[in-house]
């Protein structure tokens, strides 16, 4: 996992070479602007998809993904993310191969804030979860990238 501000996301592509289309995009697509929805990029591992909610308080899984990383970048308002025990996901109760995600649910290990300019990179196998509410009721506005390993 990697959690930084936005202004530093260049500095990690030797971690993850295709961060360098979640640049182009995020320099080049408009994405404050654009409305909620699935896109792709001219890499056709790299897709997005650009959501707006409201973060709740109430008991949600943590979800992993065997085969993709997950870059996630708040574009306004703020949330709780958090992380836990990789070898817990071998528990899930679910695992879904079309969509490459599976769902568990245990403690966290670590809480972090998610807010306007702050992005997390979660490789393929991490758990974590997102859009927990951290006291707040504004919406949040992310785009989550999804990276095929």
């Amino acid at each position: 996992m990697i959690f930084d501000i936005l202004g530093k996301l260049e500095m990690y592509i030797p971690v993850l070479p295709k961060l360098r289309t979640v640049i182009d995009a995020m320099d080049h697509d408009d994405v404050y602007d654009r409305e909620k929805g699935k896109y792709t990029t001219p890499d056709p591992d790299v897709t997005y998809e650009i959501t707006t909610y409201t973060p709740s308080s109430a008991a949600q899984p943590f979800v992993f993904h065997k085969h993709h990383t997950m870059v996630e970048i708040v574009l306004s308002g703020a949330e709780l993310m958090s992380t836990t025990w990789r070898e817990l996901k071998d528990e899930a109760l679910a695992y879904d191969k079309k969509t490459d995600t599976g769902v568990f649910t245990a403690e966290p290990l670590s809480v972090f804030q998610g807010a306007q300019g702050r992005f997390a990179v979660f490789f393929a196998g991490e758990p974590y979860k997102c859009g927990v509410s951290d006291g707040s009721t504004s919406p949040v506005k992310k785009i989550t990238f999804k990276i095929k390993d």
